[in-house]
Order: C-alpha cells, then sequence, then structure tokens
C-alpha cells in the first residue's frame, strides 16, 4: 500500500519537495494549459467522416490551477493556484480529426465538450489495449488545431521521442475507437461520469451525446 504525503515546499531549482506524511481521501492532479505543434506526420487514413493521424509533435504545458480529486468517485472536491515553470516535450502522438462539415452538425459549446469527453474516454480505453499507465499518455482536444484546421483530439506519449505506444494506437485505431464509442453508449449515466466521458461539468450537458455521435462515426470508419 502506497503512503501519501503533502508538498509544503517545492524547490524547482534545486529539485526538492519538502513533504509530510498525511492520510486524507483525495489526491491531487495538475490543469495544465496546453498546445501541441505538429513537426512531422508520419502516417494518415483519412475517410469521409474522420481521419487518424501519427507523427511527431512538440508539447508546450503549463500549470495553472492543481485539483483535489476523491479517491473511488473521482470527483474534484477542491482546487488552488499553482506556480511552475512551462514545460516542453518533443515526443510522438496519435491524433483525430474531425472534419468541419461533421463538427457544423454541433453548435460550438457542445462540440467542445464532446471533443474533451473523447479525450478523456480515449485515454483510459487506450491505455488498456497498449497495457500502459494512465500516466503513460497524455489526450488533448482543440476545437480549430493549427495543423488540420479542424477539431482534433491528440494522443500523445509523455515521454521524451516516444516509445512505440502512439504508432501502435495509430495501427489498432478502428478497435479502440470502437471499444471507446461502447463503454461511453453503453454507461448508464445521463450527461456524463468518470466512467465514460468525465462528469458533466466538464463536458457540459450536451458533451455525451456528441462525444457518443463521433465516437460512433470513428467506429464506422475504416481507420484500422
Amino acid at each position: 500500500e502506497g503512503a501519501q504525503y503533502h508538498v509544503d515546499r517545492l524547490d524547482w531549482e534545486e529539485k526538492k519537495a519538502y513533504v509530510r506524511p498525511v492520510k486524507v481521501d483525495y489526491y491531487t492532479d495538475a490543469n495544465l494549459a496546453v498546445s501541441i505543434k505538429v513537426l512531422q506526420s508520419f502516417a494518415s487514413r483519412p475517410t469521409a467522416d474522420v481521419a487518424v493521424h501519427h507523427g511527431e509533435v512538440q508539447i508546450r504545458a503549463l500549470a495553472t490551477i492543481f485539483k483535489k480529486i476523491r479517491f473511488h468517485s473521482h470527483e474534484n472536491i477542491g482546487s488552488g493556484p499553482i506556480s511552475l515553470p512551462e514545460q516542453q516535450l518533443h515526443t510522438t502522438a496519435f491524433w483525430l480529426e474531425i472534419p468541419a462539415e461533421v463538427a457544423r452538425q454541433f453548435p460550438r459549446p457542445a462540440m467542445q465538450g464532446g471533443l474533451q469527453g473523447v479525450a478523456n474516454v480515449l485515454s483510459q480505453v487506450a491505455c488498456l489495449f497498449l497495457m500502459c499507465d494512465a500516466r503513460d499518455l497524455g489526450a488533448h482536444p482543440e476545437i480549430r488545431a493549427p495543423h488540420t484546421g479542424a477539431p482534433t483530439v491528440y494522443v500523445y506519449e509523455r515521454y521524451p521521442g516516444g516509445v512505440g505506444m502512439s504508432a501502435r494506437l495509430f495501427e489498432i485505431a478502428g478497435t479502440v475507437l470502437g471499444a471507446a464509442h461502447d463503454l461511453v453508449s453503453q454507461c448508464g449515466c445521463e450527461s456524463g461520469c468518470p466512467s465514460c466521458v468525465g462528469p458533466a461539468l466538464e463536458v457540459g450537458e450536451q458533451g455525451k451525446a456528441v462525444a457518443t455521435r463521433l465516437l460512433e462515426l470513428a467506429a464506422m470508419a475504416p481507420v484500422g
């Protein structure tokens, strides 16, 4: 069983964390302001409804706040400010592109929530197929990605240079997208929960419905 510690002070320059043991019913996670720049696309499979890609990317991430997440229920029970330097990562990624004509079927706020829902569930399901830890992957949605000019969900490796997980995800994209759709469509929640697309407060009232439709289109497309 792991031990819990509270970080009282973080000395970034000296790479030291000053901690004390605690016993609480939550863990913390950071909200990141992420930007992604595609450096090179290695492979693509476009269809009428979606396109999947694999390539080399640069990630820039800045922690903005931390959240307190309750164990088991994964509900957000608090937050606070955080001040850390921006992090940069040169790695590889898989990304799912939604054509603009598909995106126009939904109001922009609903589309944003749907993309966030797809990012949340896709990163969870991908870990099962890749047999990796959830912390090995990051996921980030963009309503209009600079590289594609369209709504896009990135799943990237949190290791410099990548270790092959995104390449494998590209190979089995159809299977993973189908499993993600099944998970969301079969979940009994009404508007989202931590077990599928994420809490309704995060994805919005229409987020689950839009995510379900996007995943349905992706699962039906011949993307591998």
